[in-house]
This record gives C-alpha cells, sequence and structure tokens, in this order.
C-alpha cells in the first residue's frame, strides 16, 4: 500500500529496508504528491541522484510504477511523469465507480471497527480546522481508513482499489498546485454502516463521497488555466501542457446515480 509517511501509521521494528523496496516506496510517493511533477522527464542517474538511491534500485523501481500507470518509459530519453488530464481522471473515477460500492459488503471484525472508528474521530476533529497541515493530516487519517477496508477486501480487489486510490491522491495533489483544495469526507456514518452491516446505508456513504470527488474534479479541471505550468528538465525542455485543452476527453463523466452502481 501506499505510504503516506502518517502519524497515524503504525511503528516500524527498527531495521534496515531491503533497497528495491524503500527505492519504490520514495519513488512512488515523490510521484503521487507531485514532488515529481507530472508530465515531465526524469532520468535514472538524476533520479539515483537526487533521492540518495542506487541506480539499479531507481530502475527496478520504475518498471513497477510503469506498470502502475504513473510514469512512462520514453525510449532512449529515460522516463516521463504520466501527466494529469481529464482522460485520467476519468479513467480513475470510473474505476473508483466500478470498485468502491463492493466495500459495503464488507462485514468489520469488532476490533478493525473499533480502530477505524478511532480514525474516523481523529479525521472528524480535524475537519475544523482549516490550516494546511490538518489537511495534509486529515488526508493521511482518510487514507489509512481506505487501506484499512481495501485489506479487508484483500486479493485482486485490494489492490486495484489501491492504485486506484493513488491516482485519485496525485489528482488531488496536482490540483493543490493550482490552489485547488479536496477535503475528504467525513467517514463516520460509512464505518458505522460497516459495523452494523448495513450495506444499504455504506453504499450511499460510498456513493455519496465518490459524487464529490467527481464534483470537485470537473470544477477544478475547468477552472484550470490553459496550461498548469510543471517543472522542465534540467536541459529546459519545453513545458508540456496538461490543461483541460491537452486532452478531448477534459470533462470527467458525470457518476451513475446510486441504484445504477452495483
Amino acid at each position: 500500500m501506499y505510504d503516506h509517511s502518517s502519524p497515524f501509521a503504525q511503528a516500524r521494528t527498527p531495521g534496515a529496508e531491503p533497497k528495491a523496496a524503500f527505492a519504490l516506496k520514495r519513488l512512488r510517493r515523490a510521484v503521487i504528491e507531485c514532488e515529481l511533477r507530472p508530465g515531465t522527464d526524469c532520468s535514472e542517474p538524476d533520479l539515483a541522484q537526487r533521492f540518495g538511491l542506487g541506480r539499479a534500485a531507481v530502475r527496478t523501481a520504475l518498471t513497477t510504477l510503469a506498470a502502475e500507470g504513473l510514469v512512462a518509459v520514453e525510449p532512449r530519453r529515460g522516463w516521463r511523469v504520466a501527466p494529469v488530464t481529464g482522460a485520467l481522471i476519468g479513467d480513475v473515477i470510473r474505476a473508483r465507480q466500478a470498485l468502491e460500492p463492493g466495500l459495503a459488503e464488507l462485514r468489520l471484525p469488532s476490533d478493525a471497527a473499533a480502530g477505524l472508528m478511532a480514525l474516523t474521530r481523529m479525521g472528524a476533529a480535524l475537519q475544523e480546522r482549516e490550516d494546511r497541515q490538518a489537511l495534509v493530516t486529515l488526508r493521511a487519517a482518510d487514507r489509512q481508513i481506505l487501506d484499512r477496508l481495501a485489506a479487508l477486501a484483500g486479493g485482486l480487489v485490494g489492490r486495484w482499489l489501491d492504485e486506484a486510490w493513488n491516482q485519485a491522491d496525485r489528482i488531488t495533489a496536482f490540483f493543490d498546485l493550482a490552489g485547488r483544495h479536496h477535503r475528504p469526507p467525513r467517514r463516520e456514518a460509512l464505518i458505522a454502516a460497516l459495523a452494523a452491516g448495513d450495506a444499504k446505508a455504506a453504499r450511499h456513504e460510498i456513493t455519496a463521497a465518490l459524487t464529490a470527488f467527481q464534483d470537485f474534479a470537473t470544477a477544478a479541471l475547468l477552472s484550470l488555466p490553459s496550461s498548469l505550468e510543471v517543472a522542465g528538465t534540467k536541459q529546459g525542455r519545453r513545458r508540456r501542457q496538461t490543461g483541460p485543452e491537452a486532452t478531448p476527453q477534459a470533462r470527467p463523466p458525470r457518476p451513475h446515480q446510486q441504484g445504477d452502481i452495483t
């Protein structure tokens, strides 16, 4: 799962982490948080130097990130961070519409429900704050809730959810660059519904959260400048366009009505 370096994360036992695993985690986080900005080119030597990683570990990590749709290989030129476009946003929304409603069928063990409710209470306290750090921490707490639900779903569904949420987090970070900030929804009602085995109520909460993300992404995309500047390579390569005109499918599709999602 994506490591958000959250204050809610479980403590790790001290010890050396395998270099390849560390490189993958570090570069994935850099891409998702737009530290490596969408549409920019990067090379293995530059990434190794910038993040203090080995070349072999960087190459292995980039290959995995390419399979996740976060970067793409550029023949004879290195690698390119995947741009954020209307088409990508639409794909992410459709993937989430297909996958997330299935979480409504989960049955939470009592210990899992207690842990998730504790996270929702922390999130509720952060909802009242407007400062940037509170928003960052709120997003991390919300992702921890989602990750725990994905772990309960398990298998391919859990992995697909993880990749869809990684892309959604990257879209959110991308719009942060333009001053448009998405605040995660409150999750108390969702966790309470799952704990009570109320699939209908849980599905309603999931659909409402998806609709809120859809509305945010649509409004943010349509208000984006014609070209959101991104950092070029050290050679000063021409900046790439990532605004709504960069793809003919700029406006993501509206979510289905609740009764249409299965």
